[in-house]
């Protein structure tokens, strides 16, 4: 990829369909790189490798997160060991009794962020 290239949405996270958050991840990124954009000083390079670099590190941790998270997820129900699934099915109890973690989870995945 070249230096002053910018990827953004599908293009740039290899997020599981699971998820259902690819859409949400490029509309992330459009507005990220916008605000960033927006805020630069005027007549500045829009493909200044700092801005660039700048816009990268601020868009790194979502899509991380949601790909750990998801590829968990994922594995976590195709687990056949009985043990593994009470865990897994202990984690999800807990989660569905602490209303607070239960709200974020619910407001992140509607985009009412």
């Amino acid at each position: 990829m070249g230096k002053r290239t910018v990827v953004i949405g599908d293009a740039a996270h290899g997020i599981h369909p699971l998820s259902g958050h690819g859409i949400n991840l490029g509309f992330n990124d459009a507005a990220e790189l916008a605000a960033l954009l927006g805020s630069a000083e005027s007549g500045k390079d829009p493909g200044d490798p700092v801005l660039l670099a700048r816009y990268e590190r601020r868009r790194f941790e979502e899509p991380f997160l949601l790909q750990t998270v998801t590829d968990a997820l994922a594995k976590g129900f195709a687990w056949d060991n009985p043990l593994l699934r009470w865990t897994r099915n202990c984690g999800m109890s807990l989660v569905d009794h602490l209303p607070f973690v239960k709200r974020r989870l619910v407001r992140y995945a509607t985009l009412a962020q």
